[in-house]
């Protein structure tokens, strides 16, 4: 400890050797990253084996890539494939798009196929493509269950097109890997089993990128939306969060009474928020200056809802820990009415409106995520964290505003978790909206809806998937009148690797269990009909999202039933495969 002479201040110090002790800490914290360096032969061997697949995507990826390949630089001699193909496939067609699935061990008969002769048959629904893209992604490795190495279980996927018709398939290989001399050349490939394929065609995309024809009435709104949240980091005051994170929301809605829909966009500190105005031939004109909703403030979730029951859409926006309601004139334009201000500093970070109490005018439920900011607020423990802020239900009591009867209806329960998203649905089909709640670092809340006070009957529904919760989504999948539950998770191939291995976490086999389950991906939770869920996210193959935000159900092909769209992905910004 020492003292500054003359303005009495006491700066404390630390001694020699305890910086030295911090930084050697840190420097294994550092080397851990490396598996050659820590240990762990089996992500040393992933390490090794994905080199050597990266290699053979970029061969695969090249037209004449087969027919040049050295099978020498990939597989050892007395290579032996087995092919999947040679069953039936279940096919089916939903409007332009075509699905043929292979699966099931039984119907790899074809085997003692060479290197080129599987990869061959492998890559034929893409002959003659262009713009070929194929990446692999390794999820698990066994070591010592290949005769002279191990093996790995390989995700697949592969893409192409040809004019206009877009053809892409993933799947599933059982790859055993023989360890060579020098171990530093990596391991070859000395057998791969097709486990799983889905081969999807189409005779063109079914989207294409318009945003800039679309909005070319937007003026300078285009050239701000074109920059990535990294481009604004910096170059604006961070008196939120930074926009480098780009937790920004937006809602769709006929704000002008036109039939049209229109979009209003969030987006972080100092950039304006913006409104676009859907205009009869498409394209669309941003007025939210104009409109009275051009906020600058930090905003995340938002809501375009009829709170007043004048028919037309309010808007609630989530700024910091407030929240802002701006009354609609009917013509699209907005005056503040109200500002709801939670007790502490934490900020909101998505909203979600229904009637919960039956008596005919929307309430509106708001989650919030961290206590300080993101990034700095630690969930503890990592897996089932207790200790985020708490979210609020807010009555809605008419012109008197809103109330925040969070705890007296019950919803204090579990209210204490890092929350993303919640959505409403009347699971039970008992008349009332229920509420499902996702939260990152641990447990969900499905809260039952019982004559406007709630339980918490996540567990015992079985549906508390201890994962990274991001986003819900409500959907009768099935057909059989009952709604079932979407949730969007991370998925994570290293998390999938290492977790279910004794030597991680040592002999605590329930913590394993449940790290494990945070990587798994995402979930569907078909819903019973007695007030129970099973999950059949692995059956019904949605696990396997990336790292997954908002998963929705939507109708994409017109054939009438519920199809699922993932967004994922996290800080890439200007890297070139985002699009």
């Amino acid at each position: 400890m020492r003292r500054c002479a003359g303005i009495g201040v006491v700066v404390l110090t630390a001694g020699a050797g305890l910086a030295q002790e911090r930084a050697a800490d840190v420097a294994d914290l550092l080397g851990r990253r490396d598996a050659v360096s820590d240990d762990w032969a089996s992500e040393s061997a992933s390490a090794g084996a994905m080199g050597r697949l990266r290699a053979l995507a970029a061969v695969l990826e090249e037209a004449d890539g087969i027919a040049e390949i050295d099978p020498t630089a990939f597989a050892v001699e007395g290579f032996e494939g087995r092919s999947i193909r040679t069953g039936e496939a279940i096919r089916a067609t939903h409007g332009g798009l075509g699905v043929e699935r292979w699966g099931g061990v039984d119907g790899c008969e074809a085997a003692g196929l060479g290197l080129e002769e599987l990869l061959g048959a492998w890559r034929a629904p893409l002959a003659g493509a262009e713009d070929v893209h194929v990446h692999f992604k390794i999820v698990a490795v066994r070591m010592g269950e290949a005769e002279a190495g191990f093996a790995t279980d390989v995700l697949f996927d592969a893409s192409g097109r040809r004019g206009e018709a877009v053809v892409a398939f993933t799947g599933e290989w059982t790859v055993d890997w023989a360890v060579c001399e020098p171990p530093e050349a990596g391991p070859l490939l000395a057998r791969i089993e097709e486990r799983r394929l889905d081969l999807v065609s189409a005779p063109r995309p079914l989207y294409s990128e318009r945003t800039r024809a679309i909005l070319a009435e937007a003026g300078g709104a285009t050239d701000l939306l074109a920059q990535g949240c990294d481009y604004w980091n910096g170059r604006v005051d961070d008196l939120g969060e930074p926009n480098f994170w780009g937790h920004n929301g937006l809602a769709v809605a006929d704000v002008d009474g036109d039939g049209l829909e229109d979009l209003y966009v969030a987006t972080g500190t100092g950039l304006p928020n913006m409104l676009f105005i859907q205009n009869a031939d498409g394209s669309a004109t941003e007025r939210a200056l104009e409109a009275g909703c051009a906020w600058l403030d930090d905003t995340k979730g938002v809501l375009l809802i009829d709170h007043d029951n004048d028919g037309d859409r309010d808007l609630f926006c989530a700024m910091g820990p407030s929240i802002v309601l701006s009354t609609n004139d009917g013509e699209g334009n907005f005056t503040p009415a109200r500002r709801m201000r939670a007790a502490s500093t934490a900020g909101f970070y998505s909203l979600t409106a229904a009637d919960f109490d039956l008596d005919g005018d929307l309430d509106l439920y708001a989650v919030r995520y961290v206590k300080t900011s993101y990034g700095d607020s630690v969930p503890m423990p990592l897996h089932d964290a207790r200790n985020g802020p708490r979210n609020h239900l807010l009555r809605n009591d008419g012109e008197e505003g809103f109330t925040d009867v969070t705890d007296e209806v019950g919803l204090g329960e579990g209210n204490d978790r890092f929350s993303l998203a919640a959505s409403w649905c009347d699971y039970d089909l008992d008349g009332d909206p229920d509420l499902y709640v996702a939260n990152d670092f641990g447990r969900n809340n499905l809260y039952r809806n019982d004559g406007g006070r709630f339980v918490d009957v996540a567990a015992e529904a079985g549906c508390e998937d201890q994962a990274a919760g991001m986003g819900v989504s409500w959907a009768d999948a099935d057909g059989d009148g009952a709604p079932d539950l979407l949730v969007s998770n991370m998925y994570s191939s290293a998390g999938r690797r290492i977790s279910y291995q004794p030597r991680f976490k040592g002999s605590d086999e329930t913590l394993r269990a449940e790290l494990a389950r945070h990587a798994l991906g995402n979930s569907l939770f078909r819903n019973s009909g007695d007030g129970t869920f099973e999950d059949v996210g692995t059956e019904a193959g949605v696990r396997m999202g990336r790292w997954a935000w908002g998963a929705v159900f939507t109708e994409i092909d017109g054939d009438g039933r519920p199809d699922m769209v993932v967004p994922n992905g996290f800080l890439t910004n200007t890297e070139s495969e985002d699009l």
